[in-house]
C-alpha cells in the first residue's frame, strides 16, 4: 500500500508559489487604519517597572478578498505585555485593518496568505510608534518594541548516514 504525502507534491508547492507571486505583482497598499487601542497600567507596575518583561503577540484575525472590486484587508491584533512574576501590569492591545488594491483576480488562498504574512509588516511600525508614544505618555519608561521578525521556516530533518563501524562479535 502506498501512503500518501503528508505535504504537497513539488508542482502543487510550485503553483501555490505562482499564486503568491502573482498577488505580490497584483497588489498595492491601499491604507492602514488603528481600529481598537486598549492601553492599562496598574499602579503596581511603577514600583516594579525594573523587574518588568516585556513581551508582544501578533495575531492576524481575520481577511477578505472581494475579486470582482479588487479590494482584500485584513485585521492585525498586537498585544504587549509588561509582566512581573507573571503577573501582568502593563499592558497594550491594538487592531489595525490593512487594505489593499488587487489590480487583477488572483487565487483568494494566495491572497489571503499575502494579507497574514506581508500585512504584519505594513502594520507593525505604526502599532509600534503608537505604543511608544503611549510609553512616554504613561511615563512608563520601557525600552523600545524590537523590529518584527518573521519566524524562520523549520529545515527538513535529513537521516544521517553513520560512517562509523559496527562491532559484531565473532568468535
Amino acid at each position: 500500500m502506498v501512503k500518501a504525502s503528508k505535504t504537497a507534491s513539488i508542482p502543487e508547492k510550485e503553483q501555490r508559489l505562482e499564486n503568491y507571486n502573482k498577488v505580490v505583482a497584483a497588489a498595492e497598499l491601499g491604507g492602514i487604519q488603528l481600529v481598537q487601542l486598549a492601553f492599562d497600567v496598574s499602579p503596581e507596575f511603577y514600583a516594579k517597572r525594573d523587574e518588568a518583561e516585556l513581551g508582544y503577540v501578533v495575531t492576524p484575525e481575520s481577511s477578505m478578498y472581494d475579486e470582482e472590486e479588487g479590494f482584500a484587508a485584513c485585521i492585525i491584533n498586537f498585544d504587549v505585555a509588561a509582566t512581573v512574576d507573571e503577573e501582568v501590569l502593563l499592558r497594550c492591545n491594538a487592531k489595525y485593518s490593512v487594505m489593499y488594491k488587487v489590480a487583477e483576480p488572483c487565487d483568494e488562498e494566495a491572497v489571503n496568505a499575502f494579507l497574514k504574512r506581508v500585512g504584519i509588516f505594513a502594520c507593525y511600525p505604526y502599532f509600534r510608534g503608537v505604543f511608544a508614544n503611549l510609553d512616554w505618555a504613561a511615563n512608563a519608561c520601557l525600552p523600545p518594541l524590537p523590529i518584527h521578525k518573521e519566524a524562520p521556516k523549520p529545515k527538513p530533518k535529513v537521516r544521517k548516514k553513520s560512517n562509523r563501524a559496527i562491532a559484531t562479535n565473532d568468535v
